[in-house]
C-alpha cells in the first residue's frame, strides 16, 4: 500500500470512528435514545476497530495528533464494553485525549483547521466539565424538562467535538475530492 493510499485509508478509518460517536452523541441527546442496543454495539465495535487502525498507524508514523485521536476513539469504544470503574476511567481518558487532539491541532495548524481545532478543544473540555458536573452535582430541579436538558448537554458537546474532529481527520480525503472536482472543472466543456 502506497503512502498516499495508506494516509487515505487511515483518514477514512478516523472519519468513520468520529462519525459513529457523533451519531451516538446525537442519539443520547434525544429524550428517547433511538436505536437498538445491538446496532449501538456494532457501531461501537466498528469505531473501536477504526480507532485501533488509527492508533497503530499514528504510533508507526510518530504523529502525536493522530495518537491522541486514536486513544480518544479507542478508549471511548472500549469504555462502552467494560464494566464499572474501568469504564469510567476510560471515558475520562477519552475526553482528555480529545482535548489533547484539539490542543495539538491548534498548535500545529493554521487557517480553518486551527479554527476546527479550537472547536474540538473547547467542546471536548466543556464535555469533560459538564460530564463531571452531571455526575457530582445534583440538578437544579427535578422537573423532567430540566433533567432532559441537563443530561443532554454533555452528549451534545460530545457530538460537536466529534463533528469538528471528523472534519479535521477527513482532510486527506477532502483534498482528494477537491483535486478531482478541480480537474473536472478545468476539463469541462461548459462553464
Amino acid at each position: 500500500m502506497g503512502n498516499t493510499t495508506g494516509i487515505r485509508f487511515v483518514s477514512a478509518a478516523a472519519t468513520v470512528a468520529a462519525l459513529v460517536f457523533v451519531l451516538q452523541g446525537l442519539a443520547d441527546t434525544t429524550v428517547l435514545s433511538s436505536g437498538s442496543p445491538g446496532l449501538r454495539l456494532v457501531a461501537t465495535v466498528l469505531a473501536g476497530v477504526c480507532g485501533a487502525v488509527v492508533l497503530v498507524a499514528a504510533v508507526r508514523s510518530r504523529d502525536r495528533r493522530a495518537v491522541a485521536f486514536g486513544v480518544a476513539v479507542l478508549a471511548f469504544a472500549l469504555a462502552w464494553a467494560l464494566p464499572g470503574a474501568l469504564a469510567a476511567a476510560l471515558y475520562w481518558v477519552a475526553r482528555a485525549a480529545l482535548v489533547a487532539f484539539g490542543v495539538l491541532t491548534v498548535r500545529d495548524r493554521r487557517g480553518p483547521q486551527r479554527v476546527l481545532g479550537w472547536i474540538v478543544t473547547i467542546a471536548a473540555a466543556l464535555w469533560f466539565v459538564t460530564s463531571l458536573l452531571t455526575q457530582t452535582v445534583p440538578p437544579p430541579s427535578t422537573a423532567q424538562e430540566v433533567l432532559v436538558v441537563v443530561y443532554a448537554v454533555p452528549s451534545a458537546l460530545q457530538a460537536l467535538a466529534f463533528v469538528a474532529a471528523a472534519v479535521l481527520v477527513a482532510v486527506p480525503l477532502l483534498r482528494t475530492v477537491g483535486a478531482g472536482a478541480g480537474s473536472l472543472w478545468s476539463s469541462a466543456e461548459i462553464r
